[in-house]
This record gives C-alpha cells, sequence and structure tokens, in this order.
C-alpha cells in the first residue's frame, strides 16, 4: 500500500509542478527597429521564455528552462511556502488590529 501511497505522492507533485510551471512570472512588448516590429517577451515561473515578434514573419523563439526538474521543485516550493506565510502574517496583523 505505500508503494501506492508514494506513487500518487510523485504523480500530484509533477501535476501540480507542471501548472506551476505554466504560470507568467513576467511579460514585456517592446518596440523595436524603430517601431516596425513589436517585440513580446513572456518568461514563465520556470525561467523558461518565449520570444514572439507582432508585426512581422519573424518565428516564435522558445527557450527551454535552465534548471532541472529537482530544482523546479524545490522553486516552487519555496514559494508555496512563501505564499502561506504572507497569508499567516496577514491573518496576524488582523488579528491584532480587533
Amino acid at each position: 500500500m505505500t508503494q501506492h501511497t508514494q506513487k500518487v505522492e510523485q504523480v500530484r507533485r509533477r501535476n501540480r509542478l507542471d501548472n506551476w510551471r505554466k504560470g507568467i512570472k513576467f511579460s514585456l512588448g517592446e518596440t523595436i527597429n524603430n517601431g516596425e516590429d513589436v517585440k513580446h517577451t513572456t518568461i514563465y515561473n520556470d525561467d523558461s521564455q518565449t520570444i514572439e515578434y507582432l508585426k512581422s514573419d519573424r518565428k516564435t523563439e522558445t527557450i527551454p528552462s535552465p534548471h532541472s526538474e529537482d530544482d523546479l521543485v524545490d522553486l516552487m516550493m519555496r514559494g508555496e511556502t512563501a505564499t502561506a506565510e504572507a497569508i499567516i502574517r496577514k491573518l496576524a496583523e488582523g488579528e491584532d488590529n480587533e
């Protein structure tokens, strides 16, 4: 039974990681070539990038994540921990004000 539980947890973690990776960390649009084109850069949570050129026929560039899967799990877990800590702090501040 323990093996089954471990497999289920692995699948859940992989699914959470896949969803987290797709989250957008940063997005930037900028004009290039004296306004003739627009370069749109999207950086995702896993630090992979997509670079699109909106007014030209240039192909979209995709830059993969520079991190290993283990590093990405650590990054995801740190982000979840920081979010939880912020929520707890906010709740504690609300109780102090009452």
